[in-house]
């Protein structure tokens, strides 16, 4: 009988105790399920998309509008000496074609070096009864090559540049009295230095805006029908601003 008795209570005492472990367990972790839901959730940092990379080739096109002026001043073949005639008129017209290059960019800065050609159709001219002479310039093609030094802000890159230029230049002089015009042609070089600013579109899509002054120096030329024993020298200068696109590789 006292056996039984004390079996008994050995099974209620277990009852008990797993009972009390159980609800221990069970508002343990409910407390610490709480204490979680407290902590504020970090989402975690934001990464930004990689700047734009001005590095590597490009090719593209450009069209544009060129200003300026010629400078003649007339002179004797023979003696050199200075007839006192001078001639100072502009020069205007259309432009475009082709151009390509290579960039490299560390930091902000961007170094490079490009090349291009277009077709142009600029041209003017003067006339003097009083002397019965006429004359015009005319430039139809052009190229040159070129350093590049900009800074790049992200998408945007601010640049200047300058180089060698040479075209193709022709003078023609009439002789209004005898109606004999007698026409130069020749290759000639200077030098073009200019700004601009360009547009990443996307990686490989770039827009640009540019403005450059080119001198093509001053050159000499002897008359030897229109106006005989007469020499001239002509000093063609243009500003030009163009607007274009490129593929960058």
């Amino acid at each position: 009988m006292l056996s039984i008795l004390q079996f008994r209570l050995s099974r209620t005492s277990l009852s008990r105790a797993s009972a009390a472990t159980a609800a221990a367990l069970f508002f343990g972790l409910g407390a610490a399920s709480a204490a979680d839901l407290s902590i504020p959730y970090k989402a975690p940092p934001f990464m930004p998309a990689p700047a734009i990379s001005w590095t590597g080739f490009y090719l593209g096109g450009a069209v544009g509008y060129a200003w300026g002026n010629d400078h003649l001043l007339e002179y004797l073949t023979a003696g050199g000496a200075f007839t006192g005639f001078e001639q100072r008129y502009g020069t205007s017209g259309a432009l475009g074609g082709v151009f390509g290059g290579a960039n490299y960019q560390f930091g902000h800065m961007v170094v490079g070096v490009e090349g291009g050609i277009e077709a142009a159709n600029l041209r003017g001219g003067w006339s003097d009864p009083l002397v019965g002479g006429a004359g015009n310039t005319v430039l139809n093609w052009q190229g040159s090559v070129r350093g590049r030094l900009g800074y790049a802000a992200d998408s945007v890159l601010f640049y200047g540049t300058g180089g060698v230029a040479f075209g193709n230049l022709s003078h023609t002089y009439t002789n209004q009295l005898t109606g004999i015009a007698e026409t130069t042609s020749s290759m000639r070089t200077g030098w073009t230095v200019g700004a601009g600013v360009e547009y990443a579109v996307t990686e490989n899509m770039l827009l640009r805006a540019e403005y450059r002054y080119t001198d093509y120096g001053m050159s000499r030329y002897d008359s030897v029908t229109s106006f005989p024993g007469l020499s001239g020298t002509q000093n063609p200068r243009f500003n030009a601003v163009r607007v274009g696109a490129a593929v960058k590789f």
